[in-house]
């Protein structure tokens, strides 16, 4: 069983650094990733209702959905899939 002072010192032995500093950047790089997903799928839904909006049925058609899906989606929150 470590001890709080064993478990700072492992933090200090060189085999242990670039294992902590990978494992840092794939969090750092996982959440970028999930907040530049939530940025543009909020540009998307906010475009998708100017077009609603707008009645430009030649575009919703053209993209496959109807006004009132277009608006169900626009509705959702942006974190939501």
């Amino acid at each position: 069983m470590f001890t709080s002072i064993d478990r700072r010192l492992s933090f200090k032995h060189p085999s242990v650094l670039p294992h902590l500093k990978a494992w840092m950047s794939g969090v750092i790089a996982g959440t970028r990733s999930k907040v530049g997903g939530c940025f543009a799928r909020s540009r998307q839904r906010r475009t998708l209702r100017e077009i609603a909006e707008r009645n430009d049925f030649h575009l919703l058609k053209d993209i496959g959905v109807s006004r009132e899906e277009a608006f169900r989606e626009a509705d959702k929150p942006f974190w939501r899939g």
